[in-house]
């Protein structure tokens, strides 16, 4: 039989763009991931942008629960942000790497086109957007 380790919510629910079709969708889920690395799953995940939008019961339920919503997109697109806006879900804080940190989406098939320093740009600016929002000040690991 299996058991299910008790769950303990993340003070920060992140949905991340994570297009594998262009170099900022991959930069995006990247960043997201160090985040979670640098800060501990206690105070940020990763939540399924595709769970909450096939409307998974579970996810869906859990998602409603945490505290702040952070969303980050790829690029002016803004695919991430538009589905869960029409799901309901309104982020506490959007960050979105073309507009606000002007980075060049190189468009189709570029998923590859990013460096490791653009990976820690932006999950610099992920986590400045959080501490903006106080969202880390009492950070446990």
């Amino acid at each position: 039989m299996e058991t299910q380790k008790k769950m303990t919510l993340p003070k920060v629910g992140l949905f991340a763009c994570f297009s594998g079709g262009s170099n900022t969708g991959s930069l995006a889920g990247l960043a997201a991931l160090e985040a979670v690395r640098r800060l501990g799953s206690k105070t940020v995940g990763i939540c399924s942008l595709p769970a909450v939008l096939n409307r998974v019961p579970r996810q869906s339920a859990l998602v409603k629960q945490i505290e702040n919503l952070m969303v980050i997109d790829g690029c002016r697109n803004a695919c991430a942000r538009h589905l869960l806006v029409e799901k309901g879900l309104e982020p506490d804080v959007y960050l979105n790497l073309e507009t606000d940190l002007g980075l060049a989406k190189q468009g189709p098939f570029s998923s590859l086109a990013f460096t490791d320093d653009e990976v820690k740009l932006v999950a610099d600016a992920i986590i400045a957007a959080g501490e903006q929002k106080s969202f880390w000040s009492r950070r446990s690991k």
